[in-house]
Parts: structure tokens; C-alpha cells; sequence
């Protein structure tokens, strides 16, 4: 009899342990699930290097502490391009669902407020005066309200929808310039003979890369070289832009100089040289003088050839040091059979040669496999910082510059 009640007490603890069991792995399950972000679409990174807000592909605002590696949930209604913190503060921009613009603080508090459009991008200066917003059709707009203006307008195309990448705004204080960048023109128009404004354009003339004046909102030069999808940035004094392309293409222009166009090297052919004779052969075009060994995969491929592992084909230019010092972050197709990896090419500002290639790391794989997720890389280029979104998930990865050794460290992998 007592041996039937004791098997019986431990079937019944048994079935108890099973039921806790499943209670927690759903409990588990649902915290998991409750709290998984999806990939980020758009980040930035405060001027001090302390914090990123970042906004993703379900609507989630996150503000990330770096310092104490923890994160916030601040809304799951976000415009997904809108996440922006304001220069030399601890201020950030961001847009519900509603179409309301948010400048608010770390600490939670909202600074300003107003309607606005469905923004693709945008920004502010650090006096909460100066506001920048890109729609969908590529157009740019200063102001809100009734005090809101174009800036450019002038067609439809080319444009967000066919192109799948945000037209790029980035603005340099100390510099009074800012600069955007969609999609590339071989050659352009000069700002003196086509206007910015001209709503009755179908096909815009200013989607390049367009230097403007950030206080007159008048184009002051177009830059054009680069072809197809490109990225570019102004360095924080306003002296450099940088842009590079998915065509492998990279420019540089100094803003006193706009006209002057410089070639940055090709990974493994060197410089371009535009003005030299016909009827050379075809090494005779190229710079390779100052080239430095690309990083290859380990195994040749069937025709004994080691690949090159750092590629051109930029997603997205950030300057990581000062304005002396920027990274040409390459485009990269994630491959299941572990060849892939993601380079970032270090150059200095004014000189065309890759100086190293930093190495990003694939576990997690940064968010280098999507141009129309150009927004989810920045940096912090006094803090020596630079923070990239995850390929496949709604993490960020933070890296730490030495300028000193010319090395990037992976210093938080926040999830």
C-alpha cells in the first residue's frame, strides 16, 4: 500500500515538473518574442559617442545606452527612416506613424513637437532651427508648417520608389554646407543653369551628390562621377565630401574647390588616370603606385584564384576620426558556406589611397546587404566610433577606432 501512494506521489511530481517545465519554456517563448526587434532601417549615434536611436523594420524607437550596454524601447511606432540624433547634444529627432515629428532628449523629455509628412530622412542643427526632410519622391523641404519651403524640387524621378535607397542628408555645422547623395550622374548640369526648385521637372537633375549652403538652402555645386546607388558624407569641419557607389566608384571634392574632382583607388587596380594620352595599353591608365595588399580568402577558387575580400562597392561612407579620417564601407551578400566577410576601407581625408581594411566581423553580419538600409550605419567621428544594425536581426554592433594602431574593435554586440 505505502509503495502505491509513493509511486503515485512521484507521478503526479513528475507530471507537476513537466508542467512547470512547459510553463517556462512558454514563458521563455513569449518573452522572447515580445521582445525581438526586427532588423534596424535606421540609426545614429550621439556626437559624444554615448548613446544610438535607432528605428526599425516594425516600427520600433530604441535608444541604446552604450556606456551601460542597455537598450529602451521608446515607441512601436516609428517611421522607420527616422531616427537622427541632433549634433553636439544629447537630442534626437524621430516620427511617429501619425506623421508627427518628436526632437526629444535621453532623459525622455520632448523638446519641440509639430506635423510634418512621411519623412525618407532628415535633420537638424543643434539650435532646433534648421530642419531638413526628404519624401518619398526624393524632393527636400526646410521648415515645417506654414514657414516650410522646397529646397529641391525638381521631378519624380529618379526617386525612393525606383530607386529602394533613402536620398542620403548629411550636414556639417562648423562647415555651414550639407550634402545629399541618391543615386549617381556621370555628368551634371551646373547649378547656374538648372534651378532646384522646378516642380513641373519630371526628371530630377539633382539627385547625385549636391553640395548645398545650410544657410541660404541654395545648391552650391553639383559632384558628379559616381553612377548608380551612391553614399556620401561631409566631414565634420565641412572641408571633404566622400562619396563611393555600387559601380565601385569613390570621389572626393574639397568644398572650397567643388569643381575639382579626385578619384579615390580602385582596391586593386589603383587610380584612374583621367587625362592621359590615347592609345596606352591598358595598365598605362592605371595609378597602383601606393596600393596595399587587399585580404584574400584563404582557399583559391576553380581557377586558382585567391578572391579578394574587400570590395569597393560601397553602402555607406562615415568619417571615424575627426575630419581627418573616414571608412568606405563596402557592400556585401551575406553566403551561407562562411566565405563572407565585410571590409571597411580606411582613407584619409584628401588622399585617394586606401590606408587599411578594417574587418566587421560576421558574427553578427553587419547590415551591409541591403542598400535601402543605408541609414543603418553611422559613427561618431570624435569618439572614433562606428555603429552598423545586424544583417538578419534587430540587434547593433558597436565598434571602437584606434587611431593610433589603425584598428577596429568589436566592443558591444547589443540585442
Amino acid at each position: 500500500m505505502l509503495a502505491s501512494v509513493i509511486a503515485s506521489a512521484r507521478h503526479r511530481l513528475r507530471e507537476l515538473v513537466i508542467i512547470m517545465l512547459v510553463v517556462m519554456a512558454a514563458g521563455a517563448w513569449l518573452w522572447f518574442t515580445l521582445s525581438r526587434l526586427e532588423p534596424v532601417t535606421s540609426l545614429s549615434v550621439s556626437s559624444d559617442g554615448r548613446y544610438v536611436i535607432s528605428a526599425h523594420k516594425d516600427g520600433a524607437l530604441v535608444l541604446w545606452n552604450i556606456e551601460d550596454q542597455k537598450r529602451e524601447v521608446l515607441s512601436n511606432e516609428a517611421n522607420i527612416y527616422s531616427a537622427y540624433f541632433i549634433e553636439r547634444g544629447n537630442a534626437f529627432l524621430w516620427l511617429d506613424q501619425n506623421d508627427a515629428v518628436y526632437v526629444q532628449g535621453v532623459d525622455g523629455e520632448v523638446i519641440e513637437e509639430f506635423e510634418h509628412f512621411p519623412t525618407y530622412g532628415h535633420v537638424m542643427d543643434s539650435t532646433f532651427s534648421d530642419y531638413l526632410a526628404s519624401d518619398i519622391d526624393w524632393n527636400i523641404f526646410h521648415g515645417h508648417g506654414g514657414a516650410m519651403k522646397p529646397v529641391m524640387q525638381d521631378g519624380v524621378s529618379p526617386s525612393f520608389k525606383g530607386s529602394g535607397k533613402i536620398l542620403k542628408l548629411t550636414l556639417s555645422e562648423q562647415g555651414r554646407k550639407f550634402v545629399s547623395a541618391g543615386v549617381g550622374d556621370r555628368e551634371s548640369p551646373s547649378v547656374d543653369e538648372v534651378p532646384a526648385v522646378a516642380p513641373e521637372r519630371r526628371f530630377s537633375n539633382y539627385t547625385g551628390v549636391t553640395l548645398w549652403d545650410l544657410d541660404t538652402f541654395e545648391p552650391i555645386s553639383m559632384l558628379p562621377g559616381n553612377s548608380f546607388k551612391v553614399d556620401a558624407t561631409i566631414s565634420p569641419d565641412g572641408q571633404w565630401v566622400v562619396s563611393g557607389d555600387e559601380n565601385t566608384l569613390g570621389f572626393f571634392w574639397d568644398t572650397n574647390a567643388p569643381q575639382e574632382r579626385r578619384r579615390m583607388a580602385d582596391y586593386l587596380s589603383g587610380v584612374f588616370l583621367e587625362d592621359v594620352p590615347e592609345g596606352l595599353a591598358t595598365d598605362e591608365y592605371w595609378d597602383k603606385s601606393k596600393l596595399i595588399d587587399v585580404p584574400r580568402k584563404d582557399k583559391p577558387d576553380e581557377h586558382g584564384v585567391y578572391r579578394p575580400l574587400a570590395t569597393p562597392t560601397t553602402i555607406a561612407t562615415a568619417f571615424i576620426k575627426g575630419s581627418e579620417e573616414f571608412l568606405r564601407i563596402g557592400y556585401s551578400q551575406y553566403s551561407s558556406d562562411g566565405t563572407s566577410q565585410t571590409y571597411a576601407g580606411l582613407f584619409e581625408a584628401g588622399n585617394p589611397w586606401p590606408q587599411a581594411y578594417l574587418d566587421l566581423g560576421t558574427d553578427p553580419f553587419p547590415s551591409v546587404n541591403d542598400y535601402s538600409r543605408n541609414l543603418s550605419i553611422d559613427s561618431a567621428p570624435d569618439a572614433n566610433l562606428l555603429v552598423t544594425g545586424h544583417a538578419f536581426d534587430g540587434g547593433i554592433t558597436v565598434y571602437r577606432y584606434d587611431p593610433e594602431e589603425r584598428t577596429l574593435a568589436k566592443e558591444w554586440v547589443g540585442q
